[in-house]
């Protein structure tokens, strides 16, 4: 993450924006020497978002980790079993 101040934010706005959206950057930044906002790509926001609900989701995240346990010790379901069809290429 890259830190910047605000008034360097405010005079590379649009090119911020865009390397948010393109490059996934993300940028911190500072006003009076103290962090006040972060720039990140809307993507990585919903991600972010989603994986907050994940985490406070205490059965999904049982489930999530008993799952991950499993395929760890090989114990998976080919893609046709587990969705009724055979994958597309």
């Amino acid at each position: 993450m890259t830190t910047l101040t605000a008034t360097k934010a405010k005079a590379q706005f649009l090119s911020l924006l865009r390397k948010t959206n393109d490059l996934h950057e993300t940028y911190a930044i500072t006003h009076n020497g103290q962090p006040y906002a972060v720039i990140m790509s809307n993507d990585e926001y919903e991600g972010l978002l989603e994986t907050l609900e994940i985490m406070n989701d205490k059965v999904l995240s049982r489930n999530l980790l008993k799952a991950i346990k499993r395929a760890d010790q090989g114990k998976t379901i080919s893609f046709e079993k587990a969705i009724g069809r055979k994958q597309r290429k």
